[in-house]
């Protein structure tokens, strides 16, 4: 049977009630449906008594629109947007600790250079590095670091905001 209904990742945008036990509830949700959050980015707005959360699921138009109306009926939540990659500012922010040696410190500052990363810091045996940019980015940056040896990734989930 052909699947009319293609994966993909979806950023849904969640502005609740700044509110203990609203992320808990919200994450109960998608556990109890058996939907995996890829992707969760919880913070303050600018109007204290609000939080805005980002969550990147994976799934199909369906599932989608179904975990949307699922949100929707949670205590607290004020409004759940699915927003459109194409019509967004899409970040993530990435903290990488790769080895260090004589031989390889020109080039992994070259790969940094490359990026517009910033170098934070350098030892003798490892330097760490930062780069805020899209996804796909973030992936062929660690691609690069790869072969060197990376000690240490800490990466942001999802940021969006519509354009």
């Amino acid at each position: 049977m052909e699947n009319n209904h293609p994966e993909k990742d979806y950023i849904l945008s969640v502005l609740a009630e700044n509110r203990a036990g609203v992320l808990l509830r919200i994450s109960g949700l998608f556990s109890r449906r058996c939907y995996n959050i890829k992707s969760i980015v919880a913070a303050q707005t600018a109007d204290a008594s609000r939080s805005e959360i980002l969550i990147v699921v994976t799934g199909d138009d369906r599932i989608i629109k179904q975990v949307k109306r699922q949100l929707e009926k949670l205590v607290d939540i004020v409004q759940v947007t699915v927003l459109d990659w194409e019509n967004s500012v899409v970040r993530e922010h990435i903290l990488l600790k790769v080895a260090r040696t004589k031989e390889n410190s020109e080039a992994l500052v070259s790969i940094a250079n490359t990026f517009h990363a910033g170098v934070l810091s350098a030892t003798d045996t490892s330097m760490l590095v930062e780069l805020t940019g899209d996804p796909r980015t973030l992936d062929s940056f660690v691609e690069l670091y790869q072969p060197y040896g990376i000690q240490k990734i800490l990466r942001t989930g999802t940021m969006a905001v519509e354009a």
